[in-house]
């Protein structure tokens, strides 16, 4: 959907169609930069159509539902601590660990970018795994500390604290040691290995890679989301009618990495549950992208290739097209417009370099065109006609179309011109707006590192060694008769101890 601010996005477009969405049962996440989506369809999907609805509010963190990174990962891991043999359990935590390292140390997709500096997010990303899967395999809540800690703010105060010096092994760093710890077929050893066995200098410069990428995430409003549990997984949301809205502040664009940090998880996500049930997700899903164009750069192309085949639909909504090019550089953004199956756009701007774009996009046309001219005398007038080819519609008039009509560019069909009715004339109207309580400023708990070194020792070294031999029945001590009479406590008592060692010193010299 292409079309300048006020053109009527929202009323002609969004809404009908969250309104099939909801009629026909599909899941959906949509972007709110206004907060309009959550208010009034948030209460039309959960009081007629029975959705479970989460509203994650990035502008009024305190009335927002919890969005915790590694939700999956700890419900897997507590699966795994119950049930030791449950390998599969194991798996997918593994699996969703390294979907959110490889989502935020490379959100571009691809590590070979970065150049001579591969090695470095390549090893940060093994390293965040590993972090991520300690945390949440040794500190779960517990009666002396019920509130979850395992959370990504958790995962930045960890590796800041294990990039300092040991003071217990010389030349290592907290995170060596902590790793010294572990059983040696661990798989957190397995994932930072490449970090472990680089230079001192080396395995810093990864650390501070870690930490930069979160750094993000370092902000008070942003944790009474960040760390509390998710309303709506990608398992529940892939199973089950749900609605996920994702309100932005307008104000405030540092918060716009959220929303491709969130698409990009949960796609990865929901692939994963795909291929799960035979290369399909259980239910359609949609992601309706609202000013997708405003929003930071992310691997947006899988959605576009992978997702189709998924029944994953993607819907981006931009003002112009100059806004994919500038985030996706020209060859991405051709390819994003390539991949687009039904393209809507209307309402161009006068000055607008989009309505040439998609002027030439559209086509040309046969026409008849001619002539027609007349000299002094009174017959003598003449006309000629031809055939000339024209295009379909000129960029003068893709701008002065009237507002509620647009162009429809469909794969395998000529395009057309039709007029988009207006929610209102479809029966749409809302009643009470959906708003979560007002919740006061609830206190986050984070994990240390003295925390999890002693969860750690008490599971691998507090315990002593099994053994399948039965131990040996205690022998009582001898006495001097029983070891040989008086010649035998006498020839103990003449034993002597061996000499002191000879030091010997380089000058030549005996001490």
């Amino acid at each position: 959907m292409i079309g300048a601010s006020g053109v009527g996005k929202t009323a002609f477009f969004l809404y009908p169609n969250m309104e099939y969405a909801c009629a026909s049962g599909m899941s959906f996440l949509a972007l709110d930069t206004k907060g309009d989506l959550a208010r009034n369809y948030g209460a039309v999907a959960l009081q007629h159509y029975g959705y479970k609805v989460a509203v994650i509010d990035l502008r009024n963190p305190t009335r927002s539902d919890g969005y915790n990174l590694l939700t999956l990962i700890n419900r897997y891991m507590d699966i795994c601590r119950e049930q030791p043999s449950n390998l599969a359990a194991r798996a997918k935590a593994e699996k969703y660990a390294k979907i959110l390292a490889k989502t935020i140390i490379n959100p571009e997709g691809d590590a070979g970018n970065y150049g001579q500096n591969q090695f470095f997010y390549d090893s940060a990303e093994g390293l965040l795994t590993a972090v991520v899967l300690l945390l949440a395999e040794y500190l779960p809540p517990t009666e002396e500390a019920p509130q979850e800690r395992r959370h990504i703010v958790s995962v930045f105060k960890l590796v800041q604290d294990l990039l300092a010096p040991s003071k217990t092994a010389k030349g290592k760093n907290g995170f060596q040691v902590m790793m010294d710890s572990l059983p040696d077929t661990h798989k957190a050893r397995w994932f930072a290995g490449a970090a472990l066995n680089s230079a001192e200098q080396a395995m810093a410069s990864v650390m501070s890679t870690v930490l930069s990428r979160l750094n993000a995430f370092l902000d008070s409003e942003l944790e009474q989301v960040l760390c509390f549990d998710s309303a709506i997984d990608a398992e529940a949301f892939a199973s089950q009618k749900s609605a996920i809205f994702l309100v932005l502040p307008e104000e405030d664009p540092s918060k716009n990495f959220m929303a491709g940090l969130m698409i990009q998880t949960l796609s990865r996500e929901l692939f994963s549950v795909a291929d799960e049930n035979g290369g399909k997700l259980p239910n359609r899903v949609v992601l309706f992208c609202d000013e997708l164009g405003t929003m930071p750069a992310f691997d947006i192309l899988p959605l576009f290739s992978a997702g189709r085949s998924r029944k994953l639909t993607l819907v981006p909504i931009i003002q112009s097209l100059a806004q994919l090019e500038k985030n996706y550089g020209k060859e991405g953004a051709e390819i994003i417009v390539d991949n687009t199956q039904d393209t809507i756009f209307g309402g161009f701007a006068p000055n607008s370099q989009t309505a040439e774009v998609l002027s030439k996009a559209l086509g040309s046309r046969t026409v008849m065109s001619g002539s027609v001219s007349k000299g002094g005398g009174k017959d003598s007038a003449s006309r000629s006609l031809q055939m000339m080819e024209r295009p379909l519609m000129t960029p003068d008039e893709l701008k002065s179309i009237p507002k509620g009509q647009f162009v429809v560019m469909k794969t395998g069909t000529h395009p057309m011109q039709t007029r988009l009715r207006l929610f209102l004339d479809w029966g749409i109207s809302f009643g009470d707006p959906y708003l979560l309580p007002e919740r006061a400023a609830r206190t986050v708990a984070y994990a240390s590192k003295q925390e999890l070194e002693q969860a750690i020792f008490r599971c691998h070294h507090a315990q002593p060694a099994e053994s399948d031999t039965p131990p040996a029945p205690p022998v009582p001590p001898k006495t001097p008769a029983a070891r040989g009479g008086a010649s035998y406590a006498q020839a103990r008592r003449t034993r002597r101890e061996p000499p002191p060692p000879v030091v010997v010193r380089t000058d030549g010299g005996q001490e």
